[in-house]
């Protein structure tokens, strides 16, 4: 194994590790998010940029992956570097959930009825899923009222983004791992 996959597989390690913190803190996670949001975005592009040299030299690289990393890197060096940047990322982001879990509640709820018609379709796809057009209905009401519920009341919304972004890490760790073997 060369050093840039021994480089891309510790990265992944150490996503994984940083991940699993997050899941056992997540309340810490959400106030330190802006922080932990840049060194992840720094540690992967890092990863990624590794692994498009790796590729290139196997004949396979791909000029959008390089790009998007390099981006990433960027991104991840503003945020570290900026304080307010990172107060900005931890006080907007919950509310920035809390609009996207609205959004894509009334965007599920508009799905429901347009999968109602497809109960009549000739499509056994198509057929099924007109059937089941009220869990969609079900799902949608339910996401508008977490939505408005965590405008109410961020606490639980912080507690639920700082678990999904330590398994969303993890993740992301698990794909670096994956790519350098």
């Amino acid at each position: 194994m060369n050093a840039r996959r021994i480089i891309t597989l510790i990265l992944g390690i150490i996503l994984i590790v940083t991940g699993i913190y997050c899941l056992m803190a997540p309340a810490l996670t959400y106030m330190t998010l802006g922080y932990l949001i840049g060194l992840n975005m720094a540690a992967d592009a890092i990863g990624g940029i590794l692994l498009w040299f790796e590729r290139k030299k196997e004949g396979y690289a791909d000029g959008w992956a390089l790009a998007g990393a390099i981006i990433s890197f960027i991104f991840g060096i503003v945020l570290l570097g900026s304080d307010f940047m990172q107060l900005a990322v931890d006080l907007m982001i919950v509310y920035m959930a809390a609009i996207w879990l609205i959004v894509s509640g009334i965007i599920r709820i508009i799905l429901s009825t347009k999968l109602r018609n497809l109960k009549d379709m000739q499509d056994t796809d198509a057929k099924y899923l007109g059937r089941h057009w009220w869990l969609v209905l079900i799902m949608g009401i339910l996401l508008v009222v977490c939505g408005v519920f965590s405008f109410a009341n961020p606490a639980g919304l912080i507690i639920a983004i700082g678990i999904n972004f330590g398994l969303n890490i993890i993740i992301c760790g698990f794909n670096l791992i994956a790519a350098a073997v």
